[in-house]
C-alpha cells in the first residue's frame, strides 16, 4: 500500500508545481477582490483532480496489468487510489483553513466561523465527488468517463444557479448552515460506500 502510494506521489510531482504556482495566483486574488469562495473552491477542485491525474497516468502507462501481475491484491490497489485521494482532500482542507484564515485577517471578508463552515462545506463536496466519480472511473477509464466527470460537476452547478429562475426560494441561512455542518459526515458514508462499489468493480475488470 505505502509503495503505491509513494508512487503515485512521485507521479504528481509535476502537477505539484502547477499547483502551487495556481494557489499563489488565486491567494492574491481572493486578497484583491476579496472574494474568498472562489479561493476555496478552486483549491478543492484542483486537489480532487490530482487522484484523477494519477489514474490517467496509470491508464497512458498501462500500469494495472503490470501491477496486477505482481502478488498485489486488486482491493489493495483500489485501496491505494483511494487514499491518494483522502490525502489530497485534507492538503486542499488544510491550504484553505491557513490561507483562508490570513486572508480573513487581512481583509475580514467573513468571520472565522463562517471560515470553519465553509470549509466543512468544501470539504464535503470534494469528498462526494470524489465518492460519485471514482466507481465511474474504475469502469470505464479516464479517457471514457471525461463527459461523465463534466456531467458531475457542472449539472449541480447549473441547478443551483437554476433555481431563482424556476421561482424557488433558495436556501436559509439556518438550513445552509445545517447542511455545511452534515455535508462531511454525509459524504464520508457516501465515501465509504464508494470504495465497496469500487472494488467490486476493479475485481470483475480484464486488462
Amino acid at each position: 500500500m505505502k509503495g503505491l502510494i509513494i508512487k503515485d506521489i512521485f507521479a504528481l510531482r509535476q502537477q505539484g508545481k502547477i499547483l502551487l504556482a495556481l494557489l499563489v495566483f488565486y491567494a492574491v486574488y481572493s486578497v484583491v477582490f476579496k472574494n474568498l469562495s472562489m479561493l476555496a473552491a478552486i483549491i478543492v477542485l484542483l486537489c480532487v483532480m490530482l487522484p484523477i491525474t494519477t489514474m490517467a497516468y496509470d491508464e497512458k502507462s498501462k500500469w494495472d496489468k503490470y501491477a496486477l501481475s505482481m502478488p498485489i491484491q486488486r482491493k489493495t490497489i483500489v485501496l491505494g487510489k483511494y487514499l491518494v485521494a483522502i490525502m489530497a482532500e485534507f492538503l486542499g482542507v488544510v491550504a484553505v483553513g491557513v490561507l483562508g484564515g490570513f486572508i480573513v485577517l487581512f481583509t475580514g471578508e467573513m468571520a472565522i466561523k463562517e471560515l470553519i463552515m465553509m470549509t466543512l462545506v468544501i470539504a464535503g463536496i470534494g469528498l462526494l465527488f470524489l465518492a460519485l466519480i471514482l466507481p465511474i472511473l474504475f469502469k470505464f477509464g479516464v479517457e471514457k468517463a471525461r463527459l461523465i466527470m463534466l456531467l458531475v460537476l457542472f449539472i449541480p452547478s447549473m441547478l443551483v444557479m437554476m433555481l431563482p429562475q424556476l421561482g424557488l426560494e433558495p436556501p436559509s441561512t439556518q438550513t445552509l448552515r445545517f447542511l455545511g455542518y452534515l455535508s462531511p459526515l454525509a459524504a464520508v458514508s457516501i465515501f465509504f460506500l464508494s470504495i465497496k462499489i469500487s472494488v467490486c468493480i476493479y475485481n470483475k475488470k480484464e486488462f
